[in-house]
């Protein structure tokens, strides 16, 4: 997917024109002090994203919350950025990337849905008079004793 210079320059004029139009609908100190903040705003969740980085989740973090660490960080490094640019509509998309929830929305990741119950993990025998048994999975093991036979 080839994005050219020119789309990118016109999102940027698009931006600073919502900027203008916030200015005249509220006035130029209320559209600077927006600026400010998200330009603050942005650059706390630049370094918020790099220390996140850095620490990768903690010492005493799971591997799992290591992983959502590691997978959250480019979208709040671009959260950062959009903050910082001047302008609402970036303002608006990075508050949208903010949100996890709005991500997958955005961006529509095929989420897995299967529903384990506890007769999931046990098999059906062929006859009626045996029992259930449990279903072997990768890692783990029966034992079985080498004098009785099944």
């Amino acid at each position: 997917m080839k994005i050219s210079f020119k789309w990118f320059f016109l999102a940027f004029l698009a931006d600073l024109l919502s900027l203008f139009i916030l200015s005249d609908a509220v006035g130029a100190l209320w559209a600077m002090a927006w600026v400010l903040f998200a330009m603050v705003l942005g650059v706390l969740v630049i370094v918020d994203a790099g220390d996140t980085l850095s620490s990768l989740g903690g010492v005493f973090a799971t591997p799992s919350e290591r992983m959502d660490a590691i997978r959250s960080t480019p979208w709040m490094l671009l959260v950062g950025v959009l903050l910082f640019l001047p302008g609402v509509l970036s303002d608006i998309l990075a508050v949208l990337l903010w949100l996890p929830s709005a991500r997958r929305r955005l961006f529509k990741k095929p989420v897995a849905t299967t529903q384990t119950t506890y007769d999931a993990h046990y098999e059906e025998t062929p006859t009626s008079s045996e029992p259930h048994r449990p279903v072997l999975l990768e890692g783990q093991f029966i034992e079985k004793d080498a004098n009785k036979h099944h």
